[in-house]
């Protein structure tokens, strides 16, 4: 069993503790809702001439969702750690990054229970490796994102396509950006949201690329 599973399975213990979840409606047309999450997961890291690697990580992170009829605005902060001790991947894995994100999107409407909506957002990210071997020692960008999704009351999905821009290398010539994508999905248990993440990113000179991928749990109380 990989090691990113037992970490999803400790948060699954804990989250009951840490997580929660609250809707507040405003004048009976604006809705608010702020959500805590957890997750676990791997991180694999890939470079031209196989150097690179795989660990499992850790983080935490808020959600912050406002829907006015048709629109809708969030604002997510995130942190994440590897949670394994690197080995000869060290100074080449990045070993910790936090996220700061905001979009927009706009409901479709339809004649079924499922709202459909495009979505764009921006952010700012850094990746850090505290101490190197290859090429940079840590990496400050925004990041630009594109995508559609859907939801319902039970559950959940949604995709996109980012790029990074305006990156900043600590120590290191800065990277030229390509583009990457964005998957999340999760469905409603009970008093329980369990879903699915992915996210993609890379570089290029060096080329270096960056997947996260595993499970996120929450907890509503009702």
């Amino acid at each position: 069993m990989r090691s990113w599973i037992l970490v999803a399975m400790v948060l699954l213990g804990v989250v009951g503790s840490f997580g929660y979840a609250y809707a507040i409606t405003i004048g009976g047309m604006t809705e608010l809702e702020v959500r805590p999450y957890l997750k676990g997961g791997t991180i694999a890291w890939d470079q031209l001439g196989g150097i690179g690697g795989h660990k499992s990580i850790i983080a935490g992170g808020l959600n912050a969702n406002v829907k006015l009829s048709s629109l809708g605005a969030a604002v997510n902060l995130e942190k994440w750690w590897v949670a394994e001790r690197l080995d000869d991947d060290k100074g080449i894995i990045p070993k910790e990054g936090y996220s700061i994100f905001t979009d927009v999107k706009y409901f479709l409407k339809t004649d079924s229970d499922f709202l459909f909506y495009p979505y764009t957002g921006i952010g700012f990210e850094e990746w850090g490796k505290r101490e190197t071997s290859e090429s940079w020692k840590s990496l400050k960008f925004f990041n630009w994102a594109v995508g559609m999704g859907v939801e319902q009351e039970k559950g959940y999905i949604k995709a996109g396509i980012t790029k990074p821009f305006s990156v900043n290398a600590r120590d290191g010539s800065d990277p030229t950006p390509r583009y990457g994508f964005c998957a999340e999905g999760g469905i409603k248990l009970k008093a329980f949201l369990i879903g699915l993440f992915y996210k993609y990113a890379g570089f290029e000179d060096p080329d270096a690329k960056m997947t996260q991928s595993g499970l996120f749990i929450g907890y509503s109380f009702k």
